[in-house]
C-alpha cells in the first residue's frame, strides 16, 4: 500500500510530507484549497504527462516521491525483478518496499526513478497498474461508451480468457490474409505464367552459370588480342637471347670491367649489379619465351564467346539487370513458376489452415461470451442491490449482452450495453439514454465501486466520484467505501460530511496566503479536529454546538460499524 508522499515545488505546495495509513483516508478542505493536487502527484509518479506550468512559481523543478509496501507475492515484486528493478530504496526500507521519484523542471523537462534507478515513463506506467487505480470525479461518464461498459464488465472474468481471444484473432486474421493473397496471385497467375514459361525458357536457352559472365569477358579479351600479344613476347625474347640482344651486350660490359678491377677495387660493386641484373634478364627471357608458347590464337573459340556474351547482353538489357545477375533472375522465376504450378495446392493448405484458425477462434469466443453471461448476471443483481441503498428503489440494471456470430474482433463477437430503469413498472432502457445527471452518478459510483473490488492492486483512490450526491444517499456512498477500506487502502477527496466521517482517518487540505504568496498544507486530524472539521462539513464557516454534536455522532457511529481496519485488512485474501 501507499506508506508516504513527500512533494516540494509542485503548483501551490512548497515543502509537503503525507504519512497514509490502511483503511479509508478521507481528504477534505474548502472548495479551491487544492485538494486534488495530492491526486495529481500519484498520477504523475505513475506516468502521467507532465509540464512546466505543474513547477512551483520562482522554483527550478518540481521534486515528488511516494514510498509503498507491499507483500512479497505482489505483481508488482514480481514486475520489479523482471525488470532488475528490486534493488531496496534504503536501509530501512522493507525487503518488498517501492520508492518511486520523479523530478519536473521549470522547462517542462521530466526524469523518474524506481528504487534508485532512472526509468522510463513506459516503465512507470507499467509499474502503476500494479499500484493504484484512480477513480475521477468524472469517471461515470465513460460508462456511456460502449467500449467502457465492455471494458468494465470483462474487469469480473478471468483475463486469460480475453487474451486467447486476441490472440485467435491475430491467427485467424494472419490466416485470412495470407489466403486472399494466395487467391489474388491465382486470379492473375494465368497471364503470368505464361509469362513466366516465355522468360524461363528464353533464359534457359543461354543456361547462365553464376560468375560466368565475369570469366568469359575476360577470355574474350585475351583471344581478341592473341596476335598482338603474341608478336610482342617474341619480340621481347628475341630483343634479350639474340647475338645482339642485351644478354650479349651486358656479358662484353662485365668481361671489360673484370679486366679493370684488379687496378680500381671500387669497381666491385658495380660489377655486382650487373652481373644480378644480367641474371634477372636471362629470367625473364625465359618466361617471355613460356608466355609465347601458351598464347592461343583460336577465332572459332573467339566467335564462340561473342556470341555468347552477346546474347548474355540482350537478356540483361531485356530484364533491367546486369549480365552476372541473370542466373540468378532464372532461378528466382523457376521458383515462382513452380510455385504458381503448385497454387491450387497450396491454396487447398490455406484454406483449412482458415478453417482451423477459425474453428480455434470460435471456441475462444464462445468461452468468452459463456463467462461474460455469469459475470453479467451477477453484476446485474450487485448493481440493482446497490441502487436501492443509494435512494433509487424499485430501479434495476441490466447488462445486455448480444452475440453477434458474423463479427470477429480481438474482444469477442459480444455486444454489450448497459439497461437501466431507474423507477419501478419501467422497462429498461440504455444507460446513455434515461439515467439523469444524478442517477448516472450513483450508478456510475455502484460501478466503480464493485469494479474496485475486483482489482488486483492494494491502493484505490476515487477524487470527488461522490459528486451530485447528498443527505442519506451520501451516508450509504460513505459505507461502500469504507467498506471497500475494509479490504484496501482507499483514499477519497471529498465534499461530503457522511463520507468523510466514514473514513478510518481524515487529512485536511488547507491553503495559506502570505506575501503574494498561496501554499497548500495536508494535515493528519485527530479526533477533536476530526469533529471540528466535519461540523465545517456540516454547517459552514460558523461551527455550533450542534453541528459539533451531528459531526460527534456521526464519526462515533462510524467507528461502530468497523473499529479496526488493519485487523480487518490483515485478514484480505
Amino acid at each position: 500500500m501507499l506508506r508516504h508522499i513527500t512533494v516540494r515545488d509542485f503548483a501551490i505546495i512548497d515543502n509537503l510530507e503525507v504519512e497514509l495509513g490502511s483503511g479509508m483516508t478521507a481528504l477534505t478542505g474548502e472548495t479551491g484549497a487544492g485538494k486534488s493536487i495530492l491526486i495529481d502527484v500519484i498520477g504523475l509518479l505513475l506516468g502521467d504527462r507532465a509540464d512546466a506550468a505543474s513547477v512551483r512559481t520562482d522554483a527550478t523543478q518540481a521534486d515528488l516521491s511516494a514510498g509503498f509496501e507491499l507483500s512479497p507475492d505482489h505483481p508488482a515484486v514480481a514486475w520489479l525483478r523482471e525488470q532488475a528493478l528490486a534493488e531496496h530504496p534504503g536501509d530501512d526500507a522493507g525487503p518488498n518496499a517501492i520508492l518511486l521519484r520523479r523530478v519536473i523542471t521549470a522547462q517542462g523537462k521530466s526524469r523518474a526513478w524506481i528504487n534508485g534507478t532512472p526509468v522510463t515513463m513506459a516503465q512507470l506506467k507499467d509499474l502503476g497498474q500494479w499500484l493504484v487505480d484512480i477513480h475521477g470525479q468524472h469517471a461515470h461518464q465513460q460508462f456511456l461508451q460502449r467500449h467502457a461498459q465492455r471494458a468494465l464488465l470483462d474487469g469480473f472474468i478471468d483475463p486469460g480468457l480475453l487474451a486467447r481471444v486476441a490472440a485467435a484473432h491475430g491467427i485467424l486474421h494472419a490466416a485470412g490474409a495470407r489466403l486472399e493473397a494466395a487467391r489474388a496471385r491465382l486470379a492473375s497467375a494465368s497471364d503470368r505464367l505464361d509469362l513466366l514459361r516465355f522468360q524461363t525458357a528464353e533464359i534457359t536457352e543461354l543456361g547462365p552459370n553464376v560468375g560466368e559472365y565475369s570469366e568469359i569477358a575476360a577470355e574474350q579479351t585475351l583471344l581478341a588480342h592473341a596476335s598482338e600479344v603474341l608478336m610482342a613476347l617474341q619480340a621481347a625474347h628475341e630483343g634479350i637471347d639474340t647475338d645482339a640482344g642485351l644478354d650479349q651486350g651486358i656479358g662484353q660490359v662485365l668481361s671489360g670491367l673484370q679486366e679493370v678491377l684488379r687496378h680500381d677495387q671500387r669497381i666491385g660493386p658495380v660489377l655486382e649489379l650487373l652481373e644480378s641484373a644480367r641474371i634477372q634478364m636471362q629470367e625473364a627471357s625465359d618466361q617471355l619465351r613460356r608466355l609465347a608458347d601458351h598464347v592461343e590464337i583460336n577465332p572459332q573459340r573467339l566467335d564462340e564467346i561473342d556470341a555468347r556474351i552477346s546474347l548474355y547482353l540482350r537478356l540483361a538489357r531485356k530484364h533491367r539487370v546486369e549480365p552476372d545477375e541473370l542466373a540468378d533472375l532464372l532461378r528466382g522465376m523457376e521458383e515462382e513458376l513452380a510455385e504458381l504450378d503448385a497454387g491450387d495446392a497450396a491454396l487447398d493448405a490455406l484454406e483449412r489452415d482458415l478453417e482451423t484458425a477459425r474453428a480455434a477462434y470460435d471456441a475462444a469466443a464462445a468461452a468468452l461470451t459463456r463467462a461474460r453471461v455469469k459475470a453479467a448476471g451477477r453484476l446485474d443483481a450487485a448493481v440493482t442491490e446497490t441502487m436501492q441503498e443509494l435512494g433509487m428503489p424499485g430501479g434495476h440494471f441490466h447488462i445486455d449482452l448480444e452475440t453477434r456470430f458474423e463479427d470477429t474482433t480481438p474482444h469477442g463477437r459480444d455486444r454489450i450495453e448497459f439497461m437501466v430503469a431507474a423507477n419501478p413498472g419501467t422497462a429498461a432502457q440504455p444507460l446513455a439514454r434515461v439515467a439523469s445527471g444524478g442517477e448516472l452518478s450513483r450508478i456510475g459510483l455502484a460501478l466503480q465501486v464493485l469494479a474496485s473490488a475486483e482489482q488486483a492492486v492494494d491502493t484505490l483512490i476515487f477524487d470527488e466520484v461522490d459528486s451530485g450526491i447528498s443527505g442519506a444517499v451520501a451516508e450509504v456512498v460513505g459505507w461502500k467505501l469504507r467498506a471497500l477500506g475494509e479490504r484496501y487502502q482507499v483514499l477519497c477527496v471529498t465534499h461530503l460530511p457522511q463520507v468523510a466521517a466514514q473514513a478510518h482517518q481524515q487529512l485536511q487540505v488547507t491553503k495559506h496566503r502570505s506575501r503574494n504568496r498561496t501554499r497548500t498544507e495536508i494535515s493528519a486530524l485527530d479526533a477533536g479536529a476530526r469533529v471540528e472539521a466535519i461540523a465545517r462539513l456540516l454547517g459552514g464557516v460558523s461551527m455550533t454546538e450542534r453541528s459539533l454534536a451531528h459531526a460527534r455522532e456521526m464519526l462515533e457511529s462510524a467507528s461502530r460499524r468497523n473499529p479496526d481496519p488493519d485487523a480487518a485488512s490483515a485478514d484480505r485474501p
